[in-house]
């Protein structure tokens, strides 16, 4: 038999992802496919998603349409990281002499080699690709060649259905129209559930005249003028590559709100949020200002927006595939004002001349300064720098190539 594993949030599941399931299920001759639905991505908040039981059963009614397909719960039942290569490890232990193909959107495909054991999983499986986005098919080929060396890769000719999962939750939060985007029996689900009806209602709290009220009361002066500096240059860095400059002020200000707490009250905030934290970051002090930082303008503040979240958690250990504004905190951070380590204006200047660049290079720096104190490296920090030494090379090998054929 021929098997398909398709994995992601499905939050909610959407008419883009049955079409896509269906399509690989007939273009590539699949008997099966089983649709996974993640309990955890890496570097989100729980409180993201919808719960597992809300998705699993969205998942399943949307799977009513073929017997073809088929939800399964392996990942939700498992208290780990939803790292694919695990998910493959698994169906290839439940089908052992069935051949397994992985179905992946486009955009998963030009950076598939980034994903943890990227080897491993084409070892073990065909990767099936599905176009999500019109006008992609060259790039997608191109991405295929330079992987197919590691295994078999499948590249779709269908046309895409462009739907996305968040902007459908925005559409339910506003009470708009949702019925031509999924399945009737999932509408009706979420309509009987409340899901994600009061999500975006909340106003994102953007006032720093307020936060900055708190900020002075709860840090030193020092502390506090080094949070409205890291805040400016957010903002100047954000006006520089399209961010909203407004939203990036806001986090550059609250990124060490939890800087002076007592160690004590760090560690539980630590220890009871809803990221995950790895045993690095748990064993070394100075980290868990950010993760608490995170934790408390969520629960104290109210503020949900994800983006903002995941700055002020990643602003000192840094991550594979950040988001630009999680990038502007990191390096607004790192050159604010009153900065004035030995290549302060380096860094500085090259902040504003080549964004993956500064990363690597603030990456770079970061670690070297872990060692030589002798401390230990975050799994996420290191997966960031080899992220961006990746990115580096190809833009390296791509200007190259440019060049060599003018």
């Amino acid at each position: 038999m021929k098997i398909g594993i398709y994995g992601g949030s499905f939050n909610p599941v959407h008419n883009g992802h049955i079409y896509l399931a269906l399509t690989a299920a007939e273009e590539f001759g699949l008997d099966k496919v089983y649709l996974v639905p993640s309990k955890k991505s890496p570097h989100r908040s729980d409180d993201e998603y919808a719960s597992d039981t809300d998705r699993l059963e969205m998942l399943r009614l949307a799977c009513m349409v073929s017997e073809k397909l088929q939800a399964s719960s392996y990942e939700l039942e498992n208290d780990r990281v939803s790292y694919s290569v695990y998910t493959i490890r698994y169906f290839r232990k439940l089908f052992p002499e069935d051949e397994l193909f992985l179905l992946v959107g486009s955009d998963m495909l030009l950076y598939f080699d980034k994903w943890f054991c990227f080897e491993e999983i084409l070892r073990n499986v065909s990767l099936c690709v599905v176009s999500r986005r019109n006008g992609d098919l060259e790039d997608l080929h191109k991405k295929r060649r330079k992987l197919q060396k590691f295994g078999h890769i499948f590249i779709s000719s269908r046309p895409p259905i462009e739907i996305s999962s968040t902007e459908i939750r925005k559409k339910i939060a506003k009470n708009e129209k949702i019925s031509c985007y999924l399945d009737k029996n999932v509408v009706q689900y979420i309509t009987m559930r409340g899901l994600y009806s009061f999500r975006g209602e909340k106003k994102l709290h953007y006032n720093p005249d307020e936060k900055k009220k708190y900020l002075k009361a709860h840090l030193s002066a020092k502390r506090y003028n080094h949070s409205l500096n890291v805040a400016s240059e957010c903002r100047k860095l954000a006006l520089k590559y399209g961010e909203d400059p407004d939203k990036a002020y806001f986090a550059g200000l609250l990124h060490d709100i939890c800087k002076e707490l007592p160690d004590s009250e760090q560690k539980e905030l630590v220890e009871q949020c809803s990221f995950t934290v790895c045993r690095e970051e748990l064993e070394t002090r100075s980290l868990w200002h950010a993760i608490a930082g995170a934790s408390f303008i969520k629960t104290e503040f109210g503020i949900e927006d994800i983006d903002i979240l995941n700055s002020v958690r990643f602003h000192t250990v840094g991550r594979a595939g950040m988001s630009r504004l999680e990038e502007i905190v990191y390096l607004g951070d790192l050159i604010s004002a009153d900065r004035d380590y030995k290549d302060v204006d380096r860094m500085r200047k090259l902040s504003y001349s080549s964004l993956n660049e500064a990363m690597l290079e603030a990456f770079a720096y970061s670690i070297k300064s872990v060692v030589k104190k002798g401390g230990l490296i975050p799994i996420c920090t290191a997966e960031g720098y080899n992220f961006y030494t990746r990115l580096h090379r190809e833009e390296k090998n791509s200007g190259n190539l440019k060049r060599g054929l003018k």
